[in-house]
């Protein structure tokens, strides 16, 4: 049980929220919504998806609109902790920049919609959660920091202070794409009133890859061995300095691992929606119940078969993701023939959305959103219009649910966009929309629980007779003068440009 506990420990602080709850339910499916966000309160055929009541409103007859958008994303994290000064490269500093980055060039979405009479019906699919890759080339906090403390524990069971630093290769790469396909089946009540009941069936696919490997510790001083002496300042595979130095136990914890993680699983959500119009004003709403997730792993990680704190990677187990119940509702104002307004509220309850180890339990509050819209006929074949989302995440003041491998932060979005009309049937969109994040940061008492793991290892080492009393007296005696205080800076981009075509006949 000792072999690559370091590491395979590591691992687990890594990754272990990446997928419960790692989704982020997309709003955003087409080149409509990036221009103008209260849909909600729209009549056209994108509402399949944002309003299903709505789609009693079309003229009579089939309605198309294929989107497609590409995404620019990069995700930073600034991570403060004392022991990353002895990183290679890291130039004595104890802050350290992560950065990823995320590309989706093809987010594609499709809707269908159909009016006879006063029965109607629609559909729509698209990516209704994630939706792209992220890559982070050098690993992340949660990755080096417990990499970084080897120096100190290495040096508490030494003689004397015999490292000066270390370096280690880490990546991780996350993707999530959560397919929806979503139907429905309306009635027009009256001239005014029109209501639908449908449903979502979900699937979703997630991989989930990353590797610490080639662990290697800087000499301080001068080492002599049974092979020859080590000069000060060498950089050497740490098991092979653990071995030369007589700590033969301590070596089997630091060899190279890898996760590799296959997640896929079905859901479903039943949707009902209503919609008021009085040729001025049009007010929709639909309600989403919650979508139960059950993720099962395809997983060829040595280490998750070995290691209880790595139990939600196990190959063949079933990890908890629910998608969470949604209210939304838009209206619409036509203050002219040529000028209309939009505004919408959307709520999420987070709180009854089950995840991995009921992580939904560190949220403070739900989630909630605020969108508006205006738009202008600038021509009989042109048409602008502006937008804006505001996200709120009730994180709470200790950013628990977050980590540097899973995170959102609330945020404020602008879009713009033009419709262009090629001919009586046919409309082009073509729109941006860019995401401004809030920083957020996250303190720690003990960073990535790196203090509390370590000493850990250490006692189980001690248990097993590796160390003598002495040693384990001194290791004691140096963790309780370590400060495993840290923190997280996290912060976001995103950049998302929409083109669609909508058809009638």
């Amino acid at each position: 049980m000792k072999k690559k506990l370091l590491l395979s420990a590591l691992c687990a602080f890594a990754t272990m929220t990446m997928n419960a709850g790692g989704f982020l339910t997309n709003t955003n499916h087409g080149a409509h919504f990036l221009r103008f966000p209260a849909m909600e309160g729209v009549i056209t055929v994108e509402g399949a998806l944002y309003n299903p009541a709505g789609i009693g409103f079309l003229t009579p007859g089939w309605h198309i609109a294929v989107n497609n958008q590409t995404a620019l994303q990069t995700r930073t994290i600034q991570s403060f902790y004392e022991p990353f000064r002895y990183g290679a490269g890291n130039n004595g500093m104890s802050l350290k920049k992560f950065e990823g980055k995320s590309t989706a060039p093809i987010i594609p979405s499709f809707d269908i919609a159909y009016v006879k009479d006063r029965w109607f019906g629609s559909f729509h699919f698209g990516v209704i959660g994630g939706g792209g890759k992220c890559e982070f080339d050098n690993g992340l906090g949660s990755f080096e920091s417990v990499v970084s403390m080897l120096p100190g524990v290495v040096n508490a069971l030494a003689p004397m202070d015999i490292v000066s630093g270390y370096s280690a290769e880490s990546f991780m790469r996350g993707k999530q794409y959560y397919f929806g396909g979503q139907i429905g089946l309306g009635y027009k009540v009256d001239d005014h009133l029109s209501v639908s009941l449908g449903g979502r069936l979900i699937y979703a696919s997630c991989n989930y890859y990353g590797y610490v490997r080639n662990i290697s510790l800087t000499t301080a001083v001068d080492m002599p061995t049974a092979a020859g002496t080590i000069p000060a300042g060498t950089t050497v595979p740490a098991a092979n300095l653990f071995n030369a130095v007589g700590m033969n136990s301590m070596a089997a914890l630091v060899g190279d691992v890898n996760v590799n993680c296959d997640q896929s699983g079905w859901g479903f959500s039943p949707i009902i929606g209503v919609n008021y119009n009085n040729g001025r004003w049009n007010v929709g709403l639909r309600y989403e119940a919650k979508a139960r997730l059950r993720l099962k792993n395809r997983s060829s990680t040595e280490a998750s078969s070995m290691m209880s704190n790595l139990e939600e990677f196990q190959d063949g187990k079933k990890v908890a993701g629910d998608m969470p119940a949604f209210f939304g509702i838009g209206a619409q104002y036509k203050a002219t023939d040529k000028f209309r307004v939009g505004l919408g509220y959307h709520y999420y309850f987070d709180d009854n959305a089950h995840q991995h180890n009921h992580k939904q339990d560190k949220l403070d509050a739900n989630t909630w959103e605020l969108l508006g819209g205006l738009e202008y006929d600038l021509t009989d074949r042109l048409t602008a219009s502006v937008g804006g989302q505001m996200t709120n995440y009730g994180l709470g003041k200790k950013k628990d649910y977050i980590s540097d491998m899973s995170f959102t932060t609330s945020s404020y979005s602008l879009g713009a966009g033009v419709k262009v009309k090629l001919s009586e049937k046919v409309d082009l969109n073509v729109s941006y929309f860019k995401t401004f994040y809030y920083s957020t940061r996250k303190n720690q008492e003990d960073y990535n629980g790196v203090g509390a793991m370590y000493n850990g290892i250490v006692q189980r080492v001690a248990a097993s007779g590796a160390l003598t009393p002495e040693q384990i007296d001194k290791v004691n005696t140096t963790f309780q003068n370590v400060d495993f205080s840290g923190n997280d800076l996290f912060d976001r981009t995103n950049d998302v440009i929409g083109v669609g075509v909508n058809i009638k006949f």
